[in-house]
């Protein structure tokens, strides 16, 4: 991206955010992490989007978040549809506990909220994150539209979510549920993106915007950015022989068309194709590939599945080329390589 095309994104991405000048930068820190089941090409039934900030960072006004081009969406859902849930955890200036939270992601008439301060304007469509605690639900609205104008250079899509501020005094307008502080978010949607057709590692951006400590007004200079890397697809192949009433197994793992190393695979055999348990591990090698060997339990037909797995992944060098200091004015915080889990077709040896 040249610098001109970078320095474009100001126009419609921030608007009066941007207007930062003799602000203190403020420390702070947050990740974002985005996952499909299955992270296939073309399609998936749901998408995962887990947003973590330490306790340690100021409490977040405005969150954006933005998916790369190539994603296709469904937001014609009715209001009142169920379309995932919901998990989070705060930490609450009034009681001094982390409370856990949990419940629905719900949809709702985007006619309600033309003139919600956080973003007004008729949206595409309106989610509704409905987190329950101590006998409370407290409802998010999470505002989805396709991006326009500068903003699509950010992604094809954006989600935003508002919060109120914890840390000012009790009994102030607009004050959060229990003076409740966003430590941790997971939620997952179903049937809404459809991942691109095209593979390798698709960023999904963030930027985050920060209170001002204890005032409850935007720390615009503190506002940050956070990617997500989601390589795509994920594949694990297994194939198998079988020679002198021994099996050989063997296959490759690959992420975003990538050789990926180092991961360990499980090995599942069973005397039928929906009964498998686990029977013995490798780890793939530096080109993707795998191998295992053993002896045939039966003298009747034995299948075997592989399956594989990671965490969402820590990855510093995913902040290269940060956005231009006019869109997050206090750099790139973090990069975050996504979670996933893999299965290979389930195949047969026969004695």
């Amino acid at each position: 991206m040249s610098r001109t095309t970078r320095a474009a994104l100001v126009t419609g991405v921030m608007g009066a955010m941007l207007a930062y000048a003799g602000a203190a930068f403020a420390a702070n820190t947050g990740t974002l992490a985005v996952w499909h089941t299955p992270m296939a090409l073309g399609g998936s039934s749901s998408t995962t989007i887990h947003v973590n900030l330490p306790k340690t960072s100021d409490p977040v006004v405005r969150l954006a978040i933005y998916a790369p081009d190539g994603y296709g969406t469904t937001l014609n859902q009715p209001a009142g549809a169920k379309i995932g849930t919901v998990s989070a955890t705060a930490y609450s200036h009034d009681t001094q506990l982390t409370l856990p939270l949990d419940g629905t992601v719900d949809t709702d008439d985007p006619a309600k909220y033309t003139a919600n301060a956080c973003s007004p304007g008729t949206h595409a469509a309106v989610w509704l994150l409905n987190l329950s605690a101590l006998g409370q639900t407290l409802q998010v609205p999470l505002y989805v539209d396709a991006t326009t104008g500068s903003e699509t250079l950010l992604g094809a899509y954006r989600l935003i979510i508002c919060l109120p501020p914890p840390d000012v005094p009790q009994g102030t307008a607009g004050r959060s549920a229990f003076g409740a502080q966003l430590l941790d978010a997971q939620f997952t949607v179903n049937g809404v993106f459809k991942t691109p057709s095209v593979g390798g590692a698709l960023r999904w951006e963030s930027l985050f915007t920060p209170y001002n400590p204890g005032q409850g007004t935007p720390n615009l200079a503190g506002t940050f950015e956070a990617r997500a890397l989601v390589s795509l697809p994920v594949s694990l192949t297994l194939a198998g022989t079988k020679k002198n009433g021994a099996y050989g197994l063997k296959g490759k793992l690959s992420e975003g068309g990538i050789p990926a190393a180092g991961f360990a695979v499980t090995i599942q055999s069973g005397a039928s194709a929906t009964k498998l348990a686990k029977a013995g591990s490798a780890t793939t090698k530096i080109d993707g590939s795998w191998s295992s060997t053993g002896r045939l339990k039966s003298k009747k037909t034995t299948y075997f599945r592989a399956t594989a797995g990671t965490k969402e992944r820590d990855f510093a060098q995913g902040c290269q080329n940060p956005l231009p200091a006019t869109v997050a004015p206090a750099g790139c915080a973090s990069a975050t390589l996504a979670a996933w889990t893999a299965s290979s077709a389930v195949v047969r040896v026969k004695p």
